[in-house]
């Protein structure tokens, strides 16, 4: 992950072409902004380098859940599923992931980070191992926002387990 933020900020600030396809090249990850969006709205986080491609999405006030959902393509097996999301200290946020209609994890943004907003002092990382994906999976996040924290969404990853 650390690896493709610094070469995305090295190309934006210098403008040298990646002559080896890195940048932007994140063939197993799932924008949020991307996504199949329910209540989610993108929002621009400050600064850019702190969400993947500068944007991120949070619930629209006063949504009291949304949801973002994609399909999985790639091939049958066993993956870790990464969610990066942001945990502010305003709200404690709840997430859901659902693989199809079963849930594989639920979790509160809790921590005690330093941040009201979304940017790199709340960006924070859930894993969920061993979970079996087949082509056509339905990959869906319900986020419940609270407080003046709005469930935000960076992106979902995939790595195979």
């Amino acid at each position: 992950m650390w690896r493709d933020a610094i070469n995305d900020w090295f190309h934006r600030l210098s403008g040298i072409p990646d002559a080896a396809g890195r940048v932007g090249n994140h063939p197993h990850r799932f924008e949020a902004e991307s996504m199949a969006l329910e209540g989610y709205i993108p929002v621009d986080v400050t600064p850019w380098e702190d969400a993947s491609g500068g944007r991120a999405v949070e619930c629209a006030a006063p949504a009291r859940s949304c949801t973002a959902k994609s399909r999985f393509a790639g091939k049958p097996g066993r993956y870790e599923i990464d969610v990066q999301y942001f945990d502010q200290n305003n709200g404690v946020s709840r997430y859901r992931v659902f693989v199809g209609q079963r849930l594989v994890d639920d979790w509160l943004a809790d921590a005690s980070l330093p941040a009201t907003e979304a940017n790199g002092d709340s960006s924070t990382r859930r894993a969920i191992r061993g979970i079996l994906l087949s082509p056509g999976d339905e990959l869906r996040i319900e986020g419940f926002p609270d407080g003046e924290e709005r469930a935000p969404l960076d992106y979902l990853e995939l790595h195979a387990d």
